[in-house]
């Protein structure tokens, strides 16, 4: 019921004295786009070289490598030697309530990107394709790694990290299906053969194909084989049938390709930004090779800039897939068997139908991972504890959007060198945005794994009470640093305009919750001290399922193009026992009736010594008192120390009264200890009917401005 958590929401109006009117639209597209640390004019190749055992190979220098652009010579103007294994990574804080962009890079740290293929992942596969990522995680990680999975046929990505986000992963994975429904009838036309047939480049392909049919009985004849017969075709039912099928397979096969290749274009270009080891891992059954697409450049060329390698994951059985249950070539489903001649040429076929995704690997530096033991290929990407950085400026200053090819090679004798085999020059055509979509460096930092760090930011969560369909009333509140914005002074204030983005995406499936709203920043010069201090206020308010979400905000500076991005986890829980809704711990508050102050939402818990805080909280799930019909709860707190040094103040256990409603929210006002530390507010909340008793700790620190 809603009115059970207004007095919590009402606070929310404070806002208005610092933030103007926030009216919900659609930001206009911006110009700007992302802003690569080396400049897409410097060609990076990521190198990997490994002795015949598959070792890496260290200490190299940049005078050991030698780089060709079509083969001229190239001058390398930038080398890094990157090695992780001179110290382990430090597994980072466990999750926190309050989320931030301004983390410290982890010493090792390691991004693995993993491209979950529905789109091109039958439902034979799939289970296939989740034991490998299941295991990946499993035992091909160390503390510290970022991981996302991003299915390709829309849904939620996911993203956390070892191995405090484990468990959740692999939830998310488990719950991952294939989308591709494979023809699995004698009347199956490959995709490398509708390419062929639907744009009339093989009529001996189709001539294949014919005689497939004619030998299933799917057409009464097949293509004659004397010539003078051979005008006929043109004119045969069977050939038109088959020309018709070919157009659909081929525009059914574009569709999950486009899918494909957008997802990681996309993920490439949320690549760019991030520090230390990159990989992308393509779990897939492969696509097809179809060079009339432009979204195969555009994500050689977002690799390129990221200086990202595609690993294609081959998740189709060692033997294939033919003669398998339900799969063409198995015969109990499909009438007739198909000829065994066909039979033993589907592996073939199925090499052809997968040439796109293999293309993609070694174009961008890439390998091909098959075979029985899937996770073992993984994490021995994974496990590349030592890589070179090369860059270059490219003696071909065209702007002519050509594929130029890169060779490298290392004055090592018996070593394998692992490097993008090219990428594609810049282009003057520039693509118009459609009216939908987002301006390219927005979603780059809404995709990123770790967040962009322009604006710093701070996201936090509140679920409040329930609301209709079993829903809660859920409250994000953030707060962006004011240091980087271009803040205007006039008439006596401080203004900015700022575009904010949220999206929240559900643990189980579902369509995304999206906001997007412009903000007009006005700050009175008398409060822009205490708005240098806290931040800029940002709240959206949702309406949510129980189950596990994760949020992540965008914040953009109109005037100057910079941003900030973070990613925060949260859990909506059900209504089905004594619980609180997510204390308000704030020292922010707006003056109401009778000279009482209420509660601000805020998204940092660090306060300054002698400072008045508040402690807001509703009750939910009591059993009702048989004798007056509401709940009769009694209330204890205590103030002390985080490392158990002792209590700083403690109040003895009240009854609390229920409002008209029945509802239960009480507020408890705290003086911040004079010293600096890490303290808790402890709360025992006891149901007098039930007889039932819960108990929470609410963390703060004190730290002298």
């Amino acid at each position: 019921m809603r009115t059970m958590v207004a007095p919590l929401l009402l606070a929310l109006a404070a806002a208005g004295a610092l933030v103007g009117e926030a009216q919900p639209q659609t930001p206009p597209a911006s110009s700007t786009t992302t802003a690569f640390p080396s400049g897409v004019d410097v060609v990076n190749v990521d190198v990997v070289v490994l002795d015949r055992q598959g070792n890496p190979v260290e200490g190299l220098t940049q005078a050991d490598f030698t780089v060709r652009e079509d083969g001229r010579s190239q001058a390398i103007s930038a080398f890094e030697a990157v090695d992780f294994s001179e110290s382990p990574a430090t597994a980072p804080a466990g999750r926190q309530r309050i989320s931030t962009n301004t983390a410290a890079p982890v010493r090792g740290d390691r991004s693995f990107v993993i491209v979950f293929d529905d789109a091109n992942i039958s439902s034979y596969a799939a289970p296939r394709a989740r034991k490998a990522i299941i295991d990946f995680l499993d035992r091909g990680l160390r503390a510290g790694d970022q991981v996302m999975i991003a299915p390709t046929s829309g849904g939620p990505w996911w993203a956390g990290r070892m191995p405090e986000d484990h468990d959740t992963l692999v939830s998310f994975v488990n719950q991952l299906q294939g989308a591709w429904r494979p023809d699995t009838t004698a009347a199956r036309i490959w995709d490398h053969e509708a390419i062929a047939i639907a744009n009339g480049r093989n009529r001996q392909l189709e001539a294949e194909v014919a005689r497939r049919y004619f030998e299933n009985n799917l057409i009464p004849e097949a293509y004659p084989q004397d010539r003078e017969l051979a005008a006929e075709i043109n004119v045969s039912p069977g050939v038109a049938m088959i020309r018709s099928k070919a157009q659909q397979v081929y525009r059914e096969a574009v569709t999950r390709l486009r899918a494909t290749l957008d997802t990681l274009a996309r993920v490439s270009t949320s690549m760019a930004q991030l520090r230390g080891r990159k990989t992308l891992l393509l779990v897939s059954e492969g696509f097809i090779m179809d060079t009339s697409q432009d979204e195969f450049r555009e994500l050689i060329q977002a690799a390129r800039n990221a200086s990202a390698a595609v690993y294609f994951v081959d998740v189709r059985s060692p033997t294939g897939s033919v003669g398998q249950p339900g799969m063409a070539g198995a015969g109990a489903e499909s009438g007739r068997a198909v000829e065994e001649q066909d039979t033993t040429t589907a592996l073939a076929f199925a090499t052809l139908d997968g040439e796109g995704s293999r293309s993609v690997a070694l174009d961008t530096g890439g390998t091909v991972i098959e075979g029985t033991n899937l996770a073992q290929g993984m994490a021995k990407v994974a496990q590349t504890r030592a890589y070179y950085l090369l860059g270059y400026t490219s003696g071909n200053p065209s702007r002519d959007g050509k594929f130029r090819k890169i060779q490298v090679s290392v004055a090592r004798p018996d070593v394998i060198v692992r490097a993008r085999r090219g990428y594609y020059a810049a282009s003057s055509e520039r693509r118009p945005p459609r009216p939908d979509e987002l301006d390219p460096g927005v979603r780059a930092g809404l995709d990123s794994i770790a967040g962009r760090t322009g604006i710093p930011l701070r996201l936090t969560s509140y679920v409040f009470g329930p609301q209709p369909e079993g829903k809660r009333q859920v409250l994000l509140a953030a707060e962006a640093d004011i240091a980087p914005l271009h803040l205007a002074a006039h008439d006596g204030r401080y203004s900015a305009r700022l575009d904010s983005y949220v999206v929240v995406y559900a643990l189980a499936a579902g369509k995304p919750e999206r906001q997007e709203t412009r903000l007009d920043l006005a700050v009175p010069a008398a409060a822009f001290g205490e708005v240098e201090r806290s931040g800029v206020p940002i709240r959206r308010e949702f309406n949510l399922a129980p189950g596990r979400y994760q949020a992540r905000l965008l914040v953009k500076d109109q005037q100057t193009g910079l941003m900030g991005s973070v990613r925060h986890e949260f859990e909506v829980a059900p209504i089905q026992k004594l619980q609180v809704t997510t204390p308000i711990l704030t020292d922010a508050f707006q003056a109401a009736e009778a000279g009482q102050r209420r509660p601000i939402p805020v998204a940092h818990r660090t306060f300054a010594p002698g400072a008045t805080i508040a402690c807001a909280f509703s009750i939910l799930g009591t059993a009702p008192d048989p004798t007056r019909g509401g709940p009769r709860v009694s209330l204890s707190y205590r103030l002390r120390r985080a490392d158990g040094g002792g209590d700083m103040m403690a109040s003895p256990a009240r009854v609390l009264t229920a409002g008209p409603q029945g509802q239960v929210t009480p507020v408890i006002f705290l003086k911040v200890p004079d010293a600096e530390g890490v303290y808790e507010v402890d709360l025992t909340i006891h149901d007098e009917v039930a007889t039932t008793t819960l108990e929470v700790a609410e963390p703060f620190t004190a730290v002298r401005p």
